[in-house]
């Protein structure tokens, strides 16, 4: 049976290293050109590539149900990098 406590304590330590990396390639994905809109998105793709494989190589998803925790965990690895990623360009667009 699938246990969120033991899953969330599993990925928080890579969690911690991998927005921060989400968010670099996403600001060098802004130095090459890449705004607005089309910069979210692959804020989005990045973290769920990212965080797909690395929660894959973590607990090697056999059951729909580790899939399933593999595609939200890089969807949601994503999603925070596109929000924190806005809050901070918003900061220095008001300073």
């Amino acid at each position: 049976m699938f246990d969120f406590t033991e899953f969330v304590n599993d990925v928080l330590p890579t969690t911690a290293a991998l927005l921060p990396l989400v968010m670099a390639i996403v600001t060098y994905l802004g130095k090459l050109g890449v705004q607005g809109k089309l910069q979210l998105v692959s804020s989005l793709l990045t973290g769920l590539v990212l965080g797909g494989a690395s929660m894959y190589f973590q607990i090697v998803p056999v059951t729909g149900v580790d899939w399933f925790a593999t595609v939200l965990y890089g969807l949601v690895l994503g999603l925070s990098a596109s929000g924190v990623y806005e809050v901070g360009k918003d900061l220095v667009e008001k300073l």
